[in-house]
């Protein structure tokens, strides 16, 4: 994906692709604010809004973000402290920062809305990128696709739209009855839209898919525009009802967290910045002390050439792991987050497969000729590739900043859990003598390789990978290394006297101890790639940590079905009935799992809580439906269901 190629005709932005304007030079604030904000009656709707509310606004072409810009700052003046905003915009052609901040200069009272939004905003990498501005008032949801891929895979419930793409004459792709059908798709009931257009077939197309559409005085010069109010919402059946959430409203906004590694403290650190209050259990007297405890590890994407759902989770993981650790660190005195890009090492021919296929920009990757690796470099047929949004940090340091960040609402625990059951409408967090230890609605487990431990999580296809980890003194030459680089192992720069390189991957092997033969690997490894550079460590040195891996090497990340209800409901669906005659999905409601991360955790924790965090709230998913199918913990029982396997 590239940045849209802008024309500047008299200091107004011009597609040539659309041979359109992006907004009038004369006006363009006021039009936006008189189509859009006004027309439907955002004042009145968002200050009506109670605590804790939320409010979906949805955009057809996010271009140059003033729509978004004015919204926000609406919002700030008119709704609740503690309602939030999510404003989705769907973009096929993202603007770039440069032209974005030459917009902005043209209206001095929007500069410091602008600047916070290009403090976020993302690379153009396919997918959903979010953002939060304003303290965590306002959401703002990124997508960059073609629109009916997004809203096809989407179920958004829109509380207003704002169609505002380039002119239906210049712009067939957006404005045609197939858009039309999922606009209506994605809408709540009551839901209002409004466009600058008043053409004919918009009105008609809008009218057979529910709305009631109305033509009112257009801005300025412009004769008309309509309005709309979906007033018939389309009732239907889902094609997967299996992976069909709950939207079960928690009465308080208390959790129960078991396990404060790094998947636990990311969901724990979503969950308060929601004003919720959890309870961490952790077995061991401090956080981190399993494998998040290592003292550094990459944040590195996992690519696939041929599963889009796994290739854009870990894409889009990485933009929101390496956004959040900038925040994170920018708000903690200790470093532990070094945001230096990593140089990637592939077979030739690889890293070109990849960009081609998924179209990655040269921002995110970009693959190196001449460059400051090529003196370390051994004869190898390889590709040096660089990713400048990936680099390295410290897992125990992040743990530990995100205790900070999660201030008193986070109360931390130190005590075994036996199991878990449900008594009252509470998950009970049990010890030993059958104890409760923690209770809460919503409970949590994320407790690495221990989430299969309990009898309601037992069935969990996860296992338990040895990992060994090792610190190689410094020399004069490896210090002029000052980038992390990626192989069939992984080096970081110095940090704190050392070298650390890794990890081995054993799968059943239980040994908690270093062995020789795994740093030889690794040493191996690292000579074979950057020959002569780093020196063999005289004495064992470094750590063994323990990371669960699922099935098929997926994170598990999702409520936790009920199995028997699972038995029952789809156990003729490998006779091929219609899958709109299943019923929807049950699940033990209140109780979730976020596991399975494996070695890729720095990455894929932050998004992943974000996905069960919203799943919780009932906010939109920062994902497309089918990355969230991808990860739900349901998909091992369909697997099962639709070969007739027994569940038991």
């Amino acid at each position: 994906m590239k940045y849209a190629e802008i024309e500047w005709r008299d200091g107004q932005p011009y597609s040539p692709d659309y041979e359109d304007i992006y907004y009038s030079a004369a006006g363009g604030r006021e039009e936006s604010e008189y189509v859009f904000l006004k027309h439907n009656q955002l004042a009145s709707r968002w200050q009506a809004l109670a605590s804790g509310e939320q409010f979906v606004v949805a955009e057809t072409g996010f271009g140059t973000g003033l729509n978004f810009v004015l919204s926000m700052q609406a919002w700030a003046k008119q709704a609740d402290p503690e309602a939030c905003l999510h404003y989705i915009a769907i973009e096929k052609h993202p603007v770039s920062p440069v032209d974005i901040k030459r917009v902005a200069s043209n209206w001095p009272a929007l500069l410091e809305a602008y600047d916070e939004l290009l403090s976020v905003y993302p690379l153009p990498v396919e997918g959903e990128h979010v953002r939060t501005l304003m303290g965590g008032r306002v959401h703002l949801h990124l997508v960059f696709a073609d629109v009916v891929e997004a809203l096809e895979s989407r179920e958004l419930q829109a509380d207003a739209w704002y169609l505002d793409g380039f002119d239906p004459d210049r712009n067939a792709d957006l404005w045609n009855d197939r858009v039309f059908s999922l606009i209506e798709k994605n809408s709540g009931q009551g839901a209002s839209l409004s466009s600058y257009t008043a053409a004919g077939f918009v009105r008609r197309g809008l009218q057979a898919v529910g709305f009631e559409v109305e033509k009112v005085k257009g801005h300025g010069k412009k004769r008309e525009m309509i309005t709309a109010v979906l007033t018939d919402k389309k009732q239907r059946q889902s094609k997967t009802p299996w992976y069909v959430l709950d939207k079960t409203k928690y009465q308080g906004k208390t959790a129960v967290v078991i396990g404060a590694g790094l998947v636990g403290l990311t969901t724990a650190w979503s969950l308060v910045q929601r004003g919720w209050k959890v309870s961490l259990i952790e077995k061991h007297k401090h956080v981190a002390e399993e494998a998040s405890g290592n003292p550094a590890g990459l944040l590195m994407p996992r690519l696939s050439l041929d599963n889009k759902n796994d290739a854009q989770f870990y894409c889009n993981a990485l933009s929101y792991a390496s956004h959040s650790l900038d925040h994170l660190q920018k708000n903690d005195e200790e470093k532990f987050w070094f945001h230096d890009g990593v140089y990637s090492i592939f077979k030739k021919g690889k890293a070109e497969k990849l960009i081609n296929k998924h179209g990655y920009p040269e921002q995110f990757m970009t693959i190196l000729g001449e460059h400051e690796l090529q003196p370390y470099l051994s004869g190898q047929d390889i590709t040096v590739t660089f990713f400048p949004e990936a680099g390295w940090a410290s897992p125990r340091k992040i743990c530990e900043a995100l205790v900070r960040a999660c201030g008193p609402s986070l109360q931390l625990i130190n005590k075994n859990v036996d199991d878990i059951c449900k008594v009252d409408n509470q998950w009970q967090a049990v010890g030993k003598n059958g104890q409760s230890i923690a209770a809460a609605e919503v409970l949590i487990v994320a407790n690495g390789v221990g989430v299969n431990q309990f009898n309601a999580t037992s069935w969990l296809p996860l296992s338990s990978v040895r990992g060994q980890l090792t610190e190689i003194p410094v020399s004069e030459s490896s210090l002029t290394l000052n980038k992390a680089v990626s192989f069939d192992a992984y080096v970081t720069p110095e940090y704190n006297g050392m070298h650390y390189a890794g990890a081995t991957y054993r799968v059943g092997d239980d040994n908690p101890e270093m062995t020789q033969a795994e740093q030889d690997e690794t040493m191996a490894h690292i000579e074979q790639c950057l020959p002569g550079i780093y020196k063999k460590p005289e004495r064992l040195s470094g750590r063994v940590g323990f990371r669960p891996v699922s099935d098929d090497m997926t994170p598990v990340v999702g409520a936790m079905p009920d199995k028997v209800a699972f038995s029952e409901d789809y156990k003729e669906l490998h006779h091929g009935r219609p899958r709109t005659e299943y019923p929807q999905a049950r699940h033990l409601s209140g109780l979730y799992v976020n596991a399975g991360h494996g070695s890729r955790g720095i990455c894929s924790s932050f998004l992943s809580a974000e996905i069960l965090v919203a799943m919780i709230v009932n906010e939109p998913l920062p994902v497309s439906k089918e990355v969230a199918d991808y990860l739900n913990p349901a998909r091992f029982l369909m697997r099962k269901l639709k070969r007739a396997q027994s569940l038991d």
